[in-house]
């Protein structure tokens, strides 16, 4: 293993990290996710890639109208993405749009609205995709831009609104703030910033990472805490005050990293970087490999809480979104740092990742392996896992290298 990397080392995590999302993951999903009958995306599949819910969960209609737009402006002018994102898009203005700037949850094939506005989740999800559809010179319409910029005038005054209740998937609390809201909208409002432009959008990506990197971000323990009280205090004589999920640290870390650079301001991008070890010192399983699934900020063994308690997640399992996010967080805050831990860190991280959750015979990443790297769920698509945790990492991990000067 070098010290840093060189360039066969480069030129050699490049082609591997292109090679796996154009011919590893991206074939599992352009073969199957496009419904062709009802238009937008299905994205619930098993191993196999047999379908196993028809139902369209708007955060995914937005997460794949994302990633189709992202493959389209990063990696590829594929003019067959280009028409993927294109009828994702049309579809979830025809169908999953609510009005006045809000977003439905759930519909079934059709487009019938199963259930509407109950998450801001929807917003931040939908917001991400439409404004990196917006990014492709051809779709930015006047009607289109005036879209974004109404939901997310909408998104940001919710963001600022104490009593502000339809949050789903966590709680509303008179007490709590949940750090998954913000993290969640400083990746959308980061996005939106490159077509709203960054006056429209300074005050949220700081209002964002303000509340990231110092209130939910704590030095004396080293964690960022899923929950602090609305008076910025610590509530660890509760489960959930102490509750800490590593697969949002290592996204909030490279996401500060981002809003940095976005905002020229290196405070911010090296307090990203230190949050990324932070997440590895917590989350690292450093006998049997990978990211665990959530932690204790006392040592305590933790219990589960909103996502991991409705999916049935124990606490040392490896999820597929966490692990994956990991290799995004080493790969930036070795280019920002260039500190060989995070290159070291990296490395592990992307073998166990390549032997563990990447299934050779049917292509993606297994859904969960069992704290010893078992696979528990083969599944590669649910009502919470589609191309974009997988797909974004990965994109993020060849761009930067692609970037980096060797050693």
């Amino acid at each position: 293993m070098e010290a840093y990397m060189n360039q066969v080392q480069k030129e050699e995590l490049t082609a591997y990290y292109r090679k796996h999302v154009l011919e590893d993951i991206m074939p599992f999903w352009d073969e199957r996710c496009i419904d062709k009958v009802y238009g937008g995306y299905l994205t619930c599949f098993d191993r196999k890639g047999t379908l196993t819910d028809d139902r369209k969960y708007i955060w995914f209609q937005g997460r794949q109208l994302y990633i189709y737009s992202l493959l389209y402006n990063k990696m590829a002018k594929n003019p067959q993405w280009l028409q993927n994102a294109k009828q994702g898009f049309e579809f979830l203005v025809r169908y999953g749009y609510a009005g006045n700037g809000r977003w439905n949850y759930i519909l079934d094939r059709k487009g019938n609205v199963l259930e509407g506005t109950i998450s801001i989740f929807s917003d931040f999800h939908v917001l991400q995709g439409i404004a990196e559809y917006l990014k492709i010179e051809e779709t930015r319409s006047s009607l289109n831009l005036d879209l974004l910029e109404k939901c997310y005038d909408v998104m940001e005054q919710n963001m600022f609104d104490p009593d502000f209740k339809e949050i789903y998937e966590n709680t509303w609390s008179p007490v709590f703030i949940w750090h998954d809201m913000y993290l969640t909208c400083l990746a959308t409002t980061e996005t939106c910033s490159e077509v709203l432009g960054i006056e429209k959008t300074e005050r949220l990506l700081r209002e964002c990472v303000n509340k990231i990197e110092n209130w939910f971000a704590r030095d004396k323990y080293q964690v960022v805490l899923e929950a602090v009280t609305k008076k910025n205090k610590v509530c660890l004589s509760t489960g959930k005050g102490r509750f800490v999920n590593p697969g949002h640290m290592h996204e909030s870390a490279w996401f500060c990293m981002k809003a940095g650079d976005i905002l020229q301001d290196s405070t911010i991008i090296r307090r990203g970087v230190e949050l990324a070890k932070w997440a590895n010192r917590i989350g690292k399983d450093k006998k049997y490999g990978g990211i665990i699934s959530y932690a204790d900020a006392l040592g305590e063994t933790p219990e589960p809480i909103d996502w991991f308690k409705e999916t049935n997640s124990l606490w040392n399992e490896k999820v597929w979104w966490p692990n994956a996010e990991a290799l995004a967080a080493y790969a930036l805050a070795y280019y920002y740092s260039k500190e060989t831990y995070y290159l070291k860190e990296f490395l592990e991280q992307h073998i166990y990742c390549k032997e563990r959750f990447y299934d050779k015979e049917y292509k993606e990443w297994y859904e969960r392996l069992e704290y010893n790297g078992k696979v528990k769920n083969s599944d590669k698509g649910t009502p919470w896992k589609c191309a974009f945790h997988l797909v974004r990492a990965l994109i993020v991990v060849w761009d930067t290298f692609s970037g980096m000067e060797a050693v």
